[in-house]
């Protein structure tokens, strides 16, 4: 099972399209498949946004606004095997919401569905001969001269209430196969979540969950301002990193900011590796960086943009996962940034204070 596309719900999906071509470097595209699933779609090599208005004519996305905060209100999922998989969540009681469709493309039939996911969040589930960006994409809509190499979605964050982590869990695992792969706590002086992350054996979605531990949690926040569960935040990943939120930053991106403390502490980390040669760079970008002490050239890059929209719900994550060879092949950063979490979680709850929501 893999990441297919994201469909943003909006006020005004017009304007949000044009942000991401002038913005992030992507590239419109369109089609009858297309627009069965979306009112726009914007594509940077495998990577695919829908987006769609209230006043798309789309019932699912007006009824996601009129509770929910604008957002990602679908996460797509390319599949093997669509039957098996509906039959399966039939037994076991899921809902539904969109039965099988099929739909011609130039290169095949499409088939898909859509189900309920956890809070806020339904599921299309794709089965096709190719990857929906694959069957869409022309030579003249590559973007190998864009400033900024996106390679893929890395991964989406949902977070859920206060009890609901488990059972949100148990949902995923059960109805559509994923794994737990890793589990975090994260806590400060005055507030804290509990994560875990769930992975597919069988393609790269990848899922971490999230609840809050303290009533003044980030993730409360979320939970209070979004009305529920749903999709906090969505990693892209990216070939480079520095260079990439050095031409963000140039086109008015704004960050969570990383205090200087936090660079000279890094120095002091175990397998803390001079020799890359970087740091000055990393620093001045403000990206945060962590590794396996035993494995420090196989580094994870991240960062987060400020929230979005007019509630602080939805942000982006940008990451890079470094990789090296050694004698027993490729090793690559496949991890969270579990080092960086105590950072960014000070760096969200200094934010929070700025807007008031953390006493």
């Amino acid at each position: 099972m893999n990441f297919e596309y994201l469909h943003l719900f909006l006020k005004n999906a017009a304007v949000w399209r044009d942000w991401f071509i002038e913005k992030l470097d992507f590239r419109p595209i369109s089609g009858q498949a297309l627009h069965s699933l979306g009112e726009f779609a914007v594509q940077y090599g495998p990577i695919i946004i829908l987006l769609s208005s209230e006043g798309s004519g789309r019932p699912e996305v007006r009824k996601f606004l009129q509770t929910y905060a604008e957002g990602i209100g679908d996460v797509a999922f390319r599949v093997r095997n669509l039957d098996v998989i509906v039959a399966r969540i039939r037994a076991l009681g899921g809902k539904i919401s969109e039965p099988i469709h099929a739909l011609p493309t130039r290169t095949g039939s499409l088939r898909w569905c859509r189900i309920r996911g956890w809070g806020s969040v339904s599921h299309t589930l794709i089965e096709s001969p190719l990857t929906l960006a694959a069957s869409l994409s022309h030579p003249s809509q590559a973007a190998s001269s864009a400033a900024l190499p996106w390679l893929s979605i890395d991964h989406a964050v949902l977070n859920v209430p206060t009890g609901e982590l488990e059972d949100a869990v148990n949902w995923y695992t059960t109805y559509l196969g994923f794994t737990q792969q890793q589990q975090f706590l994260i806590e400060t002086p005055r507030s804290g979540l509990r994560s875990t992350v769930l992975k597919h054996p069988n393609g790269n979605a990848t899922l971490p969950i999230n609840e809050p531990t303290s009533p003044n949690s980030q993730i409360q926040e979320f939970i209070d301002q979004h009305q529920g569960a749903g999709i906090q935040h969505v990693a892209l990943k990216t070939q480079n990193l520095v260079q990439t939120i050095a031409v963000l930053r140039q086109r008015g991106l704004s960050f969570l900011s990383v205090p200087a403390i936090y660079y000279q502490q890094l120095q002091t980390r175990p397998g803390f590796w001079p020799e890359a040669g970087d740091w000055g760079a990393i620093a001045r970008q403000q990206i945060l960086v962590d590794w396996p002490a035993a494995d420090a050239q196989t580094r994870l890059l991240q960062t987060f943009t400020q929230p979005l929209f007019d509630k602080p719900t939805f942000f982006w994550e940008f990451i890079e996962r470094q990789s090296r060879m050694t004698p027993a092949g490729m090793r690559r950063a496949d991890g969270f940034g579990e080092g960086n979490f105590q950072a960014l979680f000070e760096a969200i709850e200094r934010e929070q204070q700025l807007r008031g929501s953390l006493q």
